[in-house]
């Protein structure tokens, strides 16, 4: 027991930023299936760090991926945020003889558009821009397949020519299905969660064969979490 514990604490002080890097991870993920943009903060967090643990121990798609993802999370944060229908508040008053222009604007109103109050005839505009949840068109399913497999072979082929490259196909696979799955993520599709469930899959395997316990677990809750942000995204989705 004692042994144990001093392997565990050897490990430990060892790993400090492996550490620090799937605790904020994992707060990313969890915000993620909460439907919560802070999330993507935490995630720039966790990815910076992994950038140098990932290429230490020869996994350089995964370093590269971690490099992907810091440029693509500040883009999914914007993208959440305001990348919805962007609708701007229009206050118009109407005569009690409308012109060509009012008759005009009045045609171009959406089911979004309303009358604020009897008396004022003010036309307003909805101005929420934040971007909903969807369903993934079914024309990307295809898409992203095709995608993926194509980046197993490429980055498999190129990793596999890299000095102590590590498990170079299942490290393509991870890297290039993690970039199908990030795209999805920043537009709000919700079947994000079944390509992240396979790819954690495989990424507890990889972790721990490399010896990167806390990352190991961080996946192993990765896929209990791809699980429940599925169904919290369907039931936050939009009627």
């Amino acid at each position: 027991m004692e042994q144990l514990l001093e392997s565990f604490l050897t490990y430990f002080f060892s790993h400090k930023l492996e550490l620090f890097a799937a605790l904020t991870g994992l707060i990313c993920v969890w915000l993620n299936t909460r439907n919560n943009h802070w999330g993507w903060l935490f995630g720039i967090l966790s990815v910076v760090p992994y950038i140098y643990i990932f290429l230490d121990a020869g996994l350089y798609g995964d370093s590269i991926l971690s490099a992907f993802y810091f440029v693509v999370s500040i883009w999914g944060w914007y993208h959440w945020l305001f990348g919805g229908k962007n609708k701007r508040k229009k206050h118009t008053t109407l005569s009690s003889e409308p012109s060509v222009l009012d008759k005009e604007m009045i045609e171009e109103l959406t089911s979004d558009n309303f009358y604020d109050g009897d008396s004022s005839n003010e036309i307003i505009k909805n101005n929420d821009t934040e971007l909903p949840i969807t369903y993934m068109p079914i024309k990307f399913w295809l898409i992203s397949i095709v995608v993926g497999i194509a980046g197993v072979f490429g980055f498999g082929a190129w990793f596999s020519t890299l000095p102590n490259a590590s498990v170079p196909y299942f490290d393509a696979f991870t890297t290039s299905f993690s970039v199908v799955a990030q795209f999805q993520l920043a537009k709000r599709w919700v079947e994000n969660w079944i390509f992240w469930f396979v790819i954690d899959a495989f990424c507890v395997g990889i972790y721990y064969y490399k010896g990167l316990y806390f990352t190991t677990g961080l996946y192993a809750i990765f896929l209990v979490l791809a699980i429940l942000g599925y169904f919290e995204w369907k039931k936050q989705m939009p009627k």
